[in-house]
């Protein structure tokens, strides 16, 4: 089962790409911060690495 901190990060993540800017750590922070919650610190970075490499607009038009 997915702990609270992967999922608030996983959300978080979608709603970055959401708004169709490149998902970074910064970014992920921030909104963590804006959200008043608290996340394992290794969860935004993680993130953000893995999809560094990955076109994710690309899975969001099928």
């Amino acid at each position: 089962m997915a702990s609270l901190s992967e999922l608030t990060c996983t959300y978080l993540t979608l709603i970055v790409h959401g708004c169709e800017v490149m998902v970074t750590e910064a970014k992920i922070n921030a909104l963590i911060k804006a959200a008043g919650v608290n996340v394992e610190p290794f969860w935004p970075g993680l993130l953000a690495k893995a999809l560094a490499s990955i076109n994710t607009g690309a899975s969001s038009s099928m």
